[in-house]
């Protein structure tokens, strides 16, 4: 019986002409064609790839191989026989600097003490203007100066020596990196060859990539229980570190193995070991990065990388597997167990014998207190340095050229600074009864000839980094001014002495819109005729108004800008009486042309600049203008020692009796402002303190801001001003009350210098002392 035939579905039907459509459209594809276009295309981006990776090694890496942060340094600490130095602040400066007591001063860093006999194995130190080597020097100190300075060595004495300076900040690239640059001849040939064997054996055999590398730790990788091991040999991970991220993709690997390769292309093997040894990552000192051994070994064992142990070279080279896993400060127990297998490979590569494989393997890790390269938090200080940088250095030079910048900073001083504004002020509040941490201040301090700034506080919190008052607080200076308008009356009128008598009658001046000025004093009270040196001793407002007047207020504007303000002046009825708004750093410099006997000198926080390599670059030397008669200025300072010993700034003798000093107080208008200038005989200073949103503080200059400079200099060891003896001044005893001529027996009686032959011939009806009654 015949078999009907099976009829199709449509659906069956049309599939079957679609696949067969479908293989139609595949077979007609130009395969050939489509694989060496894509060919063609993988290659000429693959070119324009490595075209592009060569451009980038060539650029960065040959011409700018690291940005190297401008490391800024205080001023070091000098000895010289006859310095005046306490034992206290020598060890404060060594302690800074992070030198070591020992019994037995072997290395540099050391220092021992018998009594007041030092002796301190200096360490090496790249100056400005001299290239000092480690040194061992020895002296005494007895009656707080130094004594029989010598060179330890060789018994001869020194005239001079000095500590290596105190590195107080860095200037930085957009990353914190910190390196100190090592040529490959200054690396031990054991830590060259720790690092070899233990990294990259293969390392002179390759050409940046190590087949053999990859295959040995896939194979780990594959057969061991736990733990990794990478492939890359020396030149991907410099390539890694340098150009690239640690982002783990194959994309990243890629182009590290071909960065590389490029790279052996270029350069020698040597010049990539260099390059690995200064750029390789050794982990944090807080936010800054310790790169290359350099800086490792002065961080880790504070000695350059020539002077390694060869347990020390295996302990940077274990450090390498993982930073923060093998820091030997936090894991000590890591860190010996991988540095004695280091020291396992050296032996067995033929680089130590078994006896010094033993001997080395004993040793302690060996690490000094973190560190000696101690950075001082000084924002403040900082700031005004590189603010006086930008004069002369672009961004860019300042943070990738590894500058040298060396300060005027005293340490010590900045220190004990900082300490004593904050606990002040804490306790001027609590006199005052203000809100506790409503009160802000600032100070400056400078060498009272030289105009070098030794300490700036910004802030009456240590260390803040914020706002900086003592640059960028500009406030009415009130009554600091008023020895300027004394100086101005002397520097114009040679009738003027400080016996002249100013009226301390009521004053009306009219203004310019037709309003009346009528100044008043502090005590609300007037004075009668007072002799000039007591109008500014007792700070009266009216007088020294007065005085403004005769001087001729537009000629007292020409002088104050001439003395030292670097703006306009405005030439106001009020000017007498400080309604001049300047910065603690601009009154500083005002401030420093009395100092310095009338020449104008600006004060610097910068001695010399120097490059990378210690070549000077620049010298800040002092420069000086004369701007007032030092026979004037001496009256003046005269004047401003008797506001400390009878005037509103006797606070300070009573407090301070065995050091005098010469100052002057300010208070503004509505005691918003209190301000205190004090000069001694090597230190000038400015504080201010107030309010930052301009209130009511309830504060004067007497109050605050003097309380605040007394107790700074209860503590910095400074010379009682002495303003010496000149052929063309006599001194004579005088009333204080009237500035008339006086005898030893009057109670008021207190000597003040006059030119020779000015000085007053009258003599005071005055009361006699309590022995004599």
């Amino acid at each position: 019986m015949a078999k009907k035939p099976v009829k199709k579905s449509a659906k069956t039907s049309k599939k079957k002409q679609s696949k067969q459509v479908k293989q139609s459209f595949w077979r007609k594809i130009p395969w050939k064609k489509v694989f060496w276009r894509g060919s063609l295309i993988f290659t000429a981006l693959f070119i324009a790839f490595v075209i592009y990776c060569d451009m980038v090694i060539q650029r960065q890496f040959k011409d700018n191989r690291w940005q190297l942060p401008a490391k800024v340094y205080a001023q070091p600490l000098e000895l010289m026989n006859g310095k005046s130095l306490t034992p206290t602040r020598l060890e404060q400066e060594l302690e800074l600097l992070g030198y070591r007591k020992a019994v037995k001063a072997t290395r540099a860093g050391d220092y021992e003490q018998y009594g007041d006999y030092y002796y301190i194995h200096v360490r090496p130190f790249v100056f400005w203007d001299e290239t000092q080597p480690a040194r061992q020097i020895a002296f005494s100190l007895r009656n707080g100066r130094v004594n029989q300075l010598k060179d330890h060595v060789l018994g001869e004495p020194l005239q001079m020596a000095r500590l290596d300076p105190l590195l107080i900040g860095q200037i930085y690239p957009n990353r914190l990196e910190d390196r100190i640059l090592v040529k490959l001849e200054q690396i031990p040939e054991h830590l060259i060859k720790a690092l070899i064997i233990t990294e990259d054996r293969d390392f002179y055999e390759h050409s940046g990539v190590s087949p053999k590398a990859i295959a040995r730790a896939l194979w780990h990788n594959i057969t061991s229980d736990g733990g990794t091991q990478g492939g890359s040999t020396l030149t991907q991970q410099l390539v890694k570190n340098y150009f690239l991220t640690n982002e783990r993709s194959l994309w990243r690997k890629f182009r590290e193995a071909v960065m590389s390769v490029l790279l052996e292309v270029h350069y020698e093997k040597d010049e990539i070991l260099e390059a690995y040894f200064n750029e390789v990552y050794f982990g944090q000192d807080g936010p800054r990065a310790i790169h290359g051994v350099g800086l490792a070994s002065r961080f880790f064992f504070d000695k350059d990388v020539e002077n390694l142990t060869p347990a020390q070279s295996a302990l940077l080279v274990a450090i390498l597997k993982g930073p923060s896993v093998y820091d030997p400060r936090r894991h000590p127990e890591n860190a010996m167990k991988r540095r004695n297998l280091v020291l396992e490979l050296m032996h067995q590569s033929g680089t130590l014998t078994e006896r010094e494989l033993k001997q080395e393997k004993q040793t302690t890790l060996s690490l000094v207190r973190k560190p000696s390269i101690h950075l001082s938090n000084v924002p403040a200080f900082m700031d005004l340095v590189r603010r006086q940088l930008q004069d002369s250095y672009s961004d860019d030079e300042l943070n990738s050229e590894g500058l040298n910048v060396f300060t005027t900073l005293d340490p010590v001083i900045q220190m004990y600074s900082e300490k004593t504004v904050e606990e002040s002020v804490n306790q001027v509040e609590k006199q005052r009864q203000q809100e506790e941490g409503t009160l802000q201040a600032a100070a400056i301090i400078s060498d009272s000839q030289s105009g070098h700034i030794l300490a700036v506080i910004g802030d009456r919190k240590a260390g803040f980094a914020g706002y900086n008052r003592a640059i960028d607080a500009r406030r009415q200076i009130g009554s600091v001014i008023k020895p300027f308008v004394m100086l101005a009356a002397l520097e114009q009128n040679p009738d003027y002495n400080l016996s002249s008598n100013i009226s301390d009658f009521p004053l009306s001046l009219e203004q310019r819109d037709g309003t009346m000025w009528e100044p008043q004093n502090f005590d609300r009270n007037f004075h009668g005729m007072v002799p000039l040196y007591r109008a500014l001793s007792e700070s009266y407002n009216v007088a020294m108004a007065r005085l403004g007047q005769e001087v001729g207020i537009q000629r007292l504007a020409d002088f104050v800008e001439k003395s030292g303000v670097e703006k306009e002046v405005r030439p106001l009825d009020a000017l007498p009486l400080g309604v001049l708004e300047l910065t603690p750093l601009e009154l500083l410099q005002l401030y420093q042309s009395i100092a310095s006997n009338g020449m104008r000198i600006k004060p610097s926080s910068i001695i010399a600049v120097t490059d990378n390599s210690g070549q000077l670059l620049e010298r800040y030397p002092v420069t000086a203008e004369r701007v007032a008669s030092e026979l004037n200025v001496y009256l003046v300072k005269a004047a401003m020692q008797l506001a400390v010993e009878e005037g509103t700034a006797k606070y300070l003798r009573r407090s301070n009796p065995f050091t005098s000093f010469a100052g002057k107080t300010g208070t503004t208008n509505d005691l918003k402002d209190s301000w205190f200038v004090g000069l001694s005989g090597e230190h000038l200073a400015v504080v201010w303190v107030g309010r930052d949103d301009n209130k009511d503080a309830n504060i004067t200059g007497s109050t605050a801001a003097l309380p605040v400079f007394t107790d700074l200099f209860a503590g910095i060891n400074t010379a009682p001003i002495d303003i010496g003896y000149h052929d063309n001044i006599e001194w004579k005893l005088v009333d204080y009350r009237s500035g008339l001529l006086a005898t030893d027996d009057c109670q008021n009686a207190v000597s003040v210098p006059y030119l020779r032959g000015t000085a007053p011939k009258a003599t005071a009806d005055c009361q006699p002392t309590l022995s004599q009654q």
